[in-house]
This record gives C-alpha cells, structure tokens and sequence, in this order.
C-alpha cells in the first residue's frame, strides 16, 4: 500500500513520513478514529514505508523488493494480526496464520477493511471473532527471531479491542520494550474497549474523517463511470469511505426504498385505505432483512427531512433527488412529531426482529403515520 492510495490524511501521512525519516518512530503506534477513514491503509502504508530500500520524501518507491513484497500482503517481515473464529468442533484455539491466505485475498478485494465484511469472507456472520492467547504465544515466538530480510520488524494488529485479556497480558511486556527496531501498528475501531494497559503503552495517531470534497475526489477518480452516483451519496457517506462504497453498493436498492417511501408517505397523509392496501403486499414480500433496511431508510429520510424544517442544511445527508422531494415534503416533520416519528420505525425495526406480522405491522404503521403527519408543529 502506497500512502498516495490513501484517500486524503495528509497531515497522519507527513507526521508519520516525518518521524520515520528523523528515527523517531514510537514502539507502539495506534491509530483510531472514525470508520472508513482510512486508518488501516495508513497503517499499510507507513509499514511499507518502513522498509522500503528507497523511501521518497512522500511514499515509498513502489518498486523495490521489500515493496513489492508488501504490496501482495506476503513481506515476511511484516505480520498480520487479527480477529478469527473458533471452528465448529473443539480444536486448539486459532491464530491469524491460520487464515492468512484468506486474509490476503479479502485485502486485495478491500483495503479499506471492516468486521462485519471479514467474517461474511469467512463465511462466520454469527460468531464471534476474537485475537485469542496462542496470537499472542505466536506474536512473541516471531519476535524473538531475526528480521528476515529488511531493517524494521512489523506487527500489524487490526483491531486489538478484540484481544482476550489472557492475549493481551502475554503481549504486554513486549509491547513496553520491544526488540531493538520492532514496531507495533494497531488499528483500533474504539479505543473505549481496548484493554487499559495496552492502550497506555501505545501512541495514539487521530485519523479524522475524511473531508467530503477530498473523498468525492477520490472516489471519482476510482470510479468515473460512477460520477453522478458520487455526487449524490457523497453528503450521506460523511467523509466515511466505507459508507461511500456501501452508498455505491446499494444505490439500485436506495432508489427502490426511496420510491416506496415516497408513495406510503402521499397515501398514508391522504389515508387512501384501498391504495395502501394494494401497496402493503408489496413490502411484505420482501422478506425481513430487507424489511428493517428500509424503515432504517424511512428512519434516514425522517432525520434529513426534520433537520430541513429547522434549517440545518450543513448536516442533511440526502442526495439530490431525495432533497428535491424535501423541499416540498418537510413541512410536516417538525418538533411535534419527530419524536413520534423516529420511535414508530425504530420500533418497526424491533417488531420484524421479533417476526411481527408485517402486514398488521404496515398497517397500524399507516394509521400512525397518517396521524402524525396531520400534527400541528409546535413552533
């Protein structure tokens, strides 16, 4: 990973290239911040740095050994740590060795890495991931050995809140006072769930989300077939890379859920029984999941259209087409019902969870709904 592949974070970039090239590198470095901001491909990029045998004043050099190396993930100087699952039958515990291969593939697919994505890759939705005791016994045996080819030793521990205390008090010692030249990148999701005592031995490095004209930037350069789409998520996504990836993912699906809930919302205020009788069939042949997506949109679409009526433009996340139904349709979500309203589809989230009848749930939904837009603000 090469820091110019890194959407935006200058100042992480020159603070980090900075240290690097006066021999003033931390032992232990640990990167957090908001999701999707960039802090893992930071982290990539600054062990590539490390031992590139070429450093540039901005980036490493791309083509060197040690580079080329990193680049496919396989530099033997630079070890991966991360959250894996226990398998089905007892078996001793696991270790990120285990599924490096894997591990390779789903970065090459995803430089901009998340949990939920991981374990859809290890086909382990509904388990829990940890950083288990045998990482650390593994951590601590790779250390104790020469480096192979290059000046630094690198562990790069993604997300380290997920190390079980008995890990995380193997690693202690040797995170205070490593080997000579051995570096720890961390890269936290949420410092609030790191164990104390490794946190406090640890440098924290601030990634900020990104700005939303540095990421549009980015993301059109990536995509140019996808400019339009670009500029109509850019605002939602709020300056979070992953949103913006996810926000492309599903604009098909965004479009759907968009036209549905304008419809409900223009026969639910007219109450016009026969028409959402006829329309309610189709939302209940959705299925669950999809169910939840939408309301959490129809939730989305509430917040965007409230935040409108109060004329606090700078936080609206809505694209274009969504703000263009706005103007007209914000209104009639003001401080007199948005309690109500934000609680009617949280809730509607809740009740499909519990395998709610989403007929009965859709209508009684629609009376409420009809109600509520009828409210007379407070103001």
């Amino acid at each position: 990973m090469l820091f110019k592949s890194v959407i935006g974070q200058e100042g992480v970039r020159d603070q980090l290239i900075h240290a690097a090239r006066e021999n003033r590198v931390s032992h232990a470095l640990l990167f957090h911040g908001p999701p999707g901001s960039g802090k893992f491909p930071l982290a990539l990029a600054f062990a590539q740095y490390l031992n590139c045998s070429d450093r540039g004043l901005e980036d490493s050099c791309g083509v060197c050994p040690s580079c080329s190396k990193a680049e496919r993930f396989i530099h033997p100087d630079i070890h991966f740590v991360f959250p894996v699952v226990t398998g089905s039958k007892p078996k001793p515990e696991p270790e990120s060795d285990l599924h490096i291969d894997k591990w390779r593939l789903y970065l090459e697919a995803k430089p901009y890495p998340d949990l939920q994505s991981w374990l859809s890759f290890l086909k382990a939705e509904n388990k829990q991931a940890q950083i288990f005791k045998k990482e650390a016994e593994s951590i601590l045996h790779k250390l104790h050995l020469k480096a192979y080819e290059s000046d630094y030793k690198v562990v790069l521990i993604w997300l380290p809140e997920k190390m079980n205390h008995t890990a995380a008090n193997k690693l202690l010692k040797i995170i205070e006072e490593p080997p000579d030249k051995t570096i720890f990148l961390m890269v936290a999701q949420s410092t609030d769930e790191i164990i104390p005592t490794i946190l406090s031995r640890c440098q924290l490095v601030k990634v900020n989300k990104i700005p939303d004209g540095v990421l549009a930037t980015g993301l059109s350069e990536r995509f140019p077939e996808q400019e339009q789409i670009i500029k109509g998520i850019i605002r939602q996504a709020d300056g979070d890379y992953l949103a913006a990836m996810n926000l492309i993912e599903s604009d098909e699906q965004n479009k759907i859920y968009y036209e549905h809930f304008v419809q409900w919302m223009r026969l639910a205020y007219g109450f016009k029984i026969l028409e959402l009788l006829e329309w309610i069939p189709t939302m209940t042949t959705l299925g669950r999941e999809k169910q939840k997506e939408f309301f959490i949109f129809c939730l989305r679409m509430i917040r965007g259209n409230f935040h409108m009526n109060r004329e606090v433009r700078s936080i609206i996340r809505l694209n274009p087409e969504e703000q263009q139904f706005a103007e007209r349709f914000h209104k009639y979500i003001h401080p007199g019902n948005i309690e109500d309203l934000h609680n009617l589809f949280s809730e509607a989230v809740r009740h499909i969870s519990m395998n709610a009848n989403p007929r009965i749930l859709f209508i009684d939904m629609s009376t409420s709904i009809h109600l509520l837009l009828q409210k007379q603000s407070l103001q």
